[in-house]
């Protein structure tokens, strides 16, 4: 039988098919009698054992390897032994290699996705890439970010607070909660505090008194994305306002075709879009007001320098009418509470 496998001290002598599961029957090239390590005698052959390994797998299907190794008792002592199989991993059912594939890829694929591929269990994978993670965190060292962001993410039910490096694009560290009791001694004990200048994050105040007393050189800058997103918000609040005036069969007919059409910056719409949408704010003019203050405000993150921003968000504000358009009011009112961070 063609040798499948290339592993050294075996080959194959039958394969079929379980399942999803390419089954691959081997045996020992040579077998030699070993001595025994108590007794210093040589040992006899007692039946044989069939053990199963993981390996790497074949033609897209994982691959199951039996192996038939003989045993061995010494007479004098009773000692039981089985020729060794270099090519098996140390602490799992499954060969070096195929243990080594899953290091190479157990960070960049869901942990699910890998154990199918491969065969073996999803806690399988997650100690292998726990393993690997430890052995990173030995020599891998990274260093304090000048420019920090502190966001936070929604996974496994919970949010957790993601530190990055906005200078490399790259996740600094991850905590288990956003509680200031978690934040707080995060920067505490990190090394190189004072390297950190700029914190860029949201509006959640906890994070800047978490931060505050132990970044001394640090200056809080609200992320751009989280204030202009409070802009669609105002617009898609006057355009809810809009609906609620109309019948259900409308309303389901604007939300359908109205919603993106607004939400969309201009450079994003295509020439069809942008006849559409000139279309809508002929019909509605208090939704066309709505989105034109959206896209002004926007506008303001294009000025040249803080100055110019701050004077474009004051002629912004001042444009704003006596009555009406309340949800654009409230993010002045927001804008006010966070101008210096902003």
């Amino acid at each position: 039988m063609l040798d499948l496998l290339n592993l050294p001290g075996i080959k194959p002598v039958d394969m079929r098919h379980e399942g999803k599961c390419l089954v691959i029957v081997a045996e020992p090239v040579t077998v030699e009698v070993p001595l025994c390590g108590e007794c210093n005698i040589p040992m006899h052959r007692h039946g044989t054992r069939k053990n199963k390994f993981m390996d790497t797998p074949l033609y897209m299907e994982p691959v199951r390897l039996e192996v038939q190794r003989p045993r061995f008792r010494c007479e004098s002592c009773g000692k039981m032994s089985m020729p060794e199989l270099s090519f098996l991993d140390d602490k799992r059912r499954a060969t070096k290699r195929l243990v080594d594939v899953i290091r190479q890829q157990c960070l960049g694929t869901t942990f699910h996705a890998l154990a199918e591929q491969t065969g073996v269990a999803v806690n399988t994978v997650k100690n292998i890439a726990r393993d690997l993670i430890e052995e990173l965190s030995q020599t891998v060292r990274y260093e304090t970010p000048v420019i920090m962001g502190i966001d936070e993410v929604n996974l496994a039910g919970g949010y957790r607070c993601v530190i990055t490096n906005l200078a490399t694009n790259n996740v600094f560290d991850m905590l288990e909660h956003r509680t200031q009791e978690h934040l707080k001694p995060f920067f505490k004990d990190l090394p190189d505090a004072d390297k950190v200048e700029w914190v860029c994050t949201d509006m959640w105040r906890p994070f800047k008194r978490s931060f505050a007393q132990y970044l001394p050189n640090a200056k809080l800058v609200i992320d751009k994305f989280h204030v202009v997103k409070m802009a669609s918000e105002a617009l898609e609040a006057e355009r809810k306002n809009y609906q609620a005036q109309l019948s259900k069969e409308d309303r389901i007919y604007v939300k359908k075709s109205i919603r993106w059409l607004t939400l969309k910056r201009p450079g994003n719409l295509t020439p069809a879009e942008q006849k559409a949408l000139e279309v809508v704010k002929q019909a509605i003019p208090a939704l066309a007001m709505a989105y034109d203050f959206k896209e002004a405000f926007f506008c303001i993150y294009d000025e040249p320098d803080k100055q110019s921003a701050q004077n474009a968000f004051e002629a912004w504000e001042n444009s704003l009418p006596p009555y009406g358009m309340e949800p654009f009011k409230k993010l002045v009112k927001t804008v006010h509470n966070h101008y210096d961070d902003i």
